[in-house]
């Protein structure tokens, strides 16, 4: 940024100063204890809200313990340590009974003063900065504009007011989640159970129960303690350094090193750290979505004063914390931080505020009210018919309730996320950064994806190709010039050089000397002009040393040029300007040429158009290059002589190609989006084969700007590219690509991508090289700018959606097999298949682990060969729904059959052992079938290893097997002793219900793929 800091003092001069007026001030009465002071204030007598204003004044003071203003005597007691002092306290309840801002202090009690105001978010919002003069800001926050503030009282502010951060809701306690596990529906069931069994002697059974209601906790506590941290831990990102003027120099800190009375130094691509009133500006516009939810950016001006009670969006003198710069640059004094600021007032709301159940969690609420009326009925009935047969009122009690806490799959919703929390953490491991959890449920439904160009199917970086100029189209190899095979000829040469000294000029990169030669910091686009400058023997380093700029008018919405003012030698102005090549063409009335400079006729213009749009079709990034060699307005610009074209060449990505055919595979549609020329677009189109062979469709901003919203839907669903787009543009055809219902994705690494982003279900950052504005904007972000890292995101956000699909199946079809085991026990012969002990431990013993385990299951090698799930439909559908209670039934109706040549009630005892053991093995071996929706169970057993499974299934056994052997469990669970018949019976079981699930997959499998086949053919089914 150019703009001369000393400028701001002309600020300090129109601040409006009211005249005095003579009033009463405190004094001391009382001092004689260190630590201890009393005041007396004649103003305070009888004034109660002056007295309590003056206490919440002191309080805020650092170094004050305590404070008592009595309005009956206008006394002021103050207990205090340092820094706080007689002088600085007197001041500030001066400024409190007066019902004023303290005056700003020097040093330590300048801080204390600013504390009266700046420490609580009451006296904040009282004040109105944007009412203010800049100068008559930094009076009130004894700040100085020409310098900013000195180390020293930086750091003094830090430690009295804190850093600036924002509050961050904390996680609940171990014990708090623990607590809330004791107050859900199946906790007080089994605790109404409980309290039965202890009523009626089972002291065995409630102590069971007890355990099960703690073990169940604990693994749910443990799982979403978890998964809090996890999601808190989305929004966490190391924010870049801000540019600050302290003691007269440019120095870049840490954002939450920033205190109110700081000069910030405002650049594009910025994202504001913190309130600030605006002290000079040039062309800044400001994007604050993420304040005001509007997506177009706003324009910034200093000079405006705006009365008291300007809305928040209208506050065009002002930046707030969280908005992004998107053109133009500023100075800045910081006003407000932390929590004081706007998006920390509305961040303080939203902790106070539960966040809402993504859509996820809210089908499975559905599902779960839904199961729990339908399970409710089934135990009604089994609870009825074991009464009929006089199986005892209570017993039947106690078992109807723990039927229905173990056929229930409680916390379905917490499945979701806990799932969700999982799948969080394996994409940080695999370097894809989510910010919210509810992303990881869009990445999966994902169709369309909106590609930024440049850094995401092209490489970073940027070489000036070609130019030209003089009339010629010359090739650059290093530092010669070629026209064919001939180098330039010497007018032609310095011609050329005339065009990279105003590239070196118009140049928004730093260059410094360095050991080895000039070192630059900028965009890829300005180091390569300054790159080829150099090859040519430009010195960039004195050149900008001998012409500084005055001033600067940068790119800006609507504008798509940059123009500098530069002084030279003998007092003279050179105006230089760079950008768009018709934009600059049609400022231009004359031209240089081998010959001199010539005017520029149409048959020129119409020369240097052919030799752009030849250029732009080489996929070369073209931009047009003129001068004024007078002092003239860099914001109107007119008269300008032609220098010529640059061609640079941004080369594809070798990994680009392959992901493509990989997203087009996955039915993903991807449609590039860029700010280049047609031609050039068009041309990097062809090469990556966006159309996928078919015609490509090119469609241009200037072609869709008055189009309704209709028509562009309909054209932007053919479109495979958008060129020359600006950001307000990119936001549109995001919106248009959503018509219909469309989940779109959006990638960018750019402030310019900030509002698009905003708009997409799903944006994803390119993080190798992206701006804080894209990271901030972004529902994830990549570690690289490779395409890869989209497929990676894509990958893993549909394996997590299948897994919470195989989590449900394995919970709902088990609850399933339970029911029908009891149901159809009381129905046959009015039998209890399992006792309320052996219920709880089945639902411990074969649910929680294996269901957690299927959570973490690695993505199937088909998940990116299949179409996007619909986003609108439910995650389980009729069909799901059928099929799961088809898989509990087939495993209920085989053990229910052993239950049966087991004797039933004739042997009971040893009908429910073999009842229990047999459904409990039978859903472990179930859980393997759940690793994929392929049908068969060999395949599944071979599958990729998922370790953690393995380990959950072993770990359920062992305690199955545990339960039989021990006398102490085995008299808690009412098993009978198990002979070598029993444990064949049991096997069959399992079997049994593994081998009619495998068969009637392959059944349905065999049917749907004639069908296919069929219908492929064209005959009726």
């Amino acid at each position: 940024m150019n703009m001369p800091v000393n400028a701001t003092t002309s600020f300090q001069a129109a601040v409006d100063r009211k005249p005095a007026s003579p009033r009463v001030s405190a004094r001391i009465s009382h001092d004689a204890a260190p630590g201890r002071i009393r005041f007396k204030h004649p103003g305070l007598i009888g004034r109660k809200r002056l007295a309590r204003a003056v206490d919440a004044a002191l309080r805020n003071c650092r170094g004050v313990r305590t404070t008592r203003a009595d309005a009956a005597t206008g006394s002021v007691l103050v207990e205090f340590d340092p820094p706080a002092g007689p002088a600085a306290l007197a001041r500030i309840i001066d400024a409190a009974a007066a019902g004023e801002e303290p005056a700003p202090l020097a040093g330590e009690s300048a801080a204390l003063a600013l504390s009266s105001a700046a420490s609580g978010d009451q006296h904040a919002a009282e004040r109105h900065w944007h009412a203010m003069t800049a100068g008559g800001a930094a009076e009130l926050l004894g700040a100085g504009l020409s310098r900013g503030m000195t180390d020293e009282q930086a750091a003094e502010r830090l430690l009295a007011f804190g850093p600036n951060e924002l509050p961050r809701a904390k996680p609940r306690s171990a014990v708090a989640i623990f607590a809330q596990q004791l107050v859900s529906l199946p906790v007080l069931l089994l605790a109404g159970s409980a309290v039965l069994s202890l009523t009626t002697g089972g002291v065995v059974d409630a102590l069971v129960i007890a355990a099960v209601v703690v073990l169940n906790g604990g693994i749910a506590t443990a799982t979403e303690h978890q998964a809090e941290r996890t999601i808190l831990g989305l929004s966490d990102y190391a924010p870049e350094p801000v540019p600050v003027l302290r003691e007269g120099v440019r120095r870049h800190i840490h954002p939450a090193e920033l205190v109110r009375g700081d000069i910030l130094l405002v650049e594009r691509g910025m994202l504001i750290p913190a309130d600030a009133r605006l002290i000079e500006s040039s062309e800044l516009s400001v994007n604050e979505s993420a304040l005001t939810g509007e997506a177009l950016p706003v324009q910034k001006n200093a000079q405006f004063v705006l009365p008291a009670d300007t809305l928040l969006p209208e506050r065009c003198n002002m930046l707030f914390r969280g908005t992004a710069v998107t053109g133009g640059c500023a100075l800045a004094l910081v006003t407000e931080t932390g929590s004081s600021t706007e998006l920390g007032r509305v961040q303080s709301l939203l902790n106070a505020v539960r966040p809402p159940e993504t859509p996820m969690q809210r089908q499975l609420d559905d599902v779960e009210r839904e199961l729990i009326l339908l399970n409710g009925l089934i135990c009604a009935v089994v609870f009825g018919v074991g009464v009929y047969h006089r199986h005892g009122l209570v017993a039947m009690l106690r078992n109807a309730i723990s039927l229905i806490v173990a056929a229930i799959p409680e916390g379905l919703p917490a499945v979701a996320t806990t799932t969700l929390a999982l799948g969080v953490q394996n994409m940080r491991k695999r370097d894809v950064l989510v910010r919210r959890l509810d992303a990881v449920e869009t990445l999966g439904a994902v169709e369309v994806i909106g590609l930024d160009k440049t850094g995401t199917l092209t490489e970073n970086r940027m070489a000036a190709a070609a130019i030209h100029t003089a009339g010629l189209l010359l090739r650059l190899e290093g530092d010669r010039l070629l026209h064919g095979d001939r180098e330039a000829d010497g007018p032609t040469a310095a011609v050329a050089r005339r065009l990279f000294e105003v590239a070196v000029l118009c140049n928004e990169s730093s260059v410094r000397p360095g050991p080895d030669g000039p070192l630059i910091e900028g965009t890829a686009t300005e180091t390569a002009l300054i790159e080829a400058a150099l090859a040519f023997g430009v010195d960039a380093v004195s050149l900008r040393f001998s012409a500084p700029v005055l001033e600067n008018a940068p790119r800006s919405e609507g504008r798509k040029r940059m123009s500098t003012l530069h002084s030279v030698e003998e007092g003279r102005r050179l105006l230089c300007v760079k950008g768009e090549p018709s934009e600059v063409l049609a400022l231009c009335s004359a031209q240089h040429t081998a010959e001199g400079v010539q005017p520029l006729d149409e048959a020129s213009r119409a020369n240097i158009l052919r030799a752009n749009e030849r250029m732009a079709g080489q996929a070369l990034r073209v931009l047009g290059l003129a001068l004024c060699e007078k002092d003239a307005d860099p914001r109107d610009e007119c008269d300008l002589e032609w220098l010529g074209l640059i061609g640079l060449v941004n080369p594809i990505r070798p990994s680009v190609q392959p992901a493509l055919r990989r997203l087009a595979r996955a039915g993903v549609r991807c449609v590039m989006i860029t700010g280049d020329q047609s031609a050039t677009a068009r041309a990097i189109a062809r090469q990556l084969d966006l159309a996928n062979g078919g015609e490509l469709r090119v469609l241009e901003a200037g072609q869709i700007t008055d189009l309704s919203a209709d028509t562009l839907a309909a054209l932007a669903g053919q479109a495979q590219v958008f060129a020359r787009v600006s950001p307000v543009d990119k936001l549109n055809i995001v919106k248009a690509l959503q018509t219909g219902g469309r989940v779109v994705g959006m990638t960018g690494d750019g402030v310019n991508d900030g509002p698009a982003l905003r708009a997409a279900h799903i944006s994803i950052a390119m993080g190798g090289d992206g701006t804080d504005v894209a990271r901030e904007v972004a529902d994830m972000v990549l570690a690289s700018n490779d395409l890869n890292g989209v497929i990676e995101a894509v990958r893993l956000g549909r394996a997590t959606y299948a897994n919470i699909r195989k989590v449900l199946r394995y919970l709902i079809s088990t609850s399933v097999s339970e029911t029908l085991a009891m149901l159809g026990a009381a129905l046959i012969d009015g039998g209890v298949a399992m006792t309320s002990t052996q219920l709880l431990w089945l639902n411990i013993a074969g649910e929680p682990l294996p269901a957690l385990a299927l959570g973490l299951e690695e993505p199937e090698s088909s998940v990116m060969d299949q179409p996007p799930h619909d986003a609108r439909a439910p995650i389980l559908s009729m069909g799901d729904f059928r099929h799961l209670i088809r898989e509990g039934v087939m495993i209920g109706s085989t053990t229910l059959a052993a239950y049966a040549l087991a004797g039933g009630t004739r042997n009971l005892p040893r009908a429910s052992t073999i009842t229990f053991h047999g459904i409990t093995y039978g859903q472990l071996l179930h859980a393997i079938r759940c690793r994929s929706e392929a049908p068969g169970l060999y395949g599944k057993l071979v599958h990729s290893q998922n370790h953690k499974l393995n380990g959950a299934l072993l770990l359920s056994a062992v305690a199955q097997v545990a339960a039989q052997l021990s006398p102490a469990t085995r008299r808690a669970l009412n098993l009978a002793p198990l002979g070598g018949r029993d444990i064949l019976t049991i096997a069959g079981i399992v079997l049994g219900g593994g081998l009619a699930n495998s068969i009637f997959d392959y059944a349905v499998h065999i049917r749907s793929a004639s069908a296919a086949r069929r219908l492929s053919l064209g005959k009726p089914s």
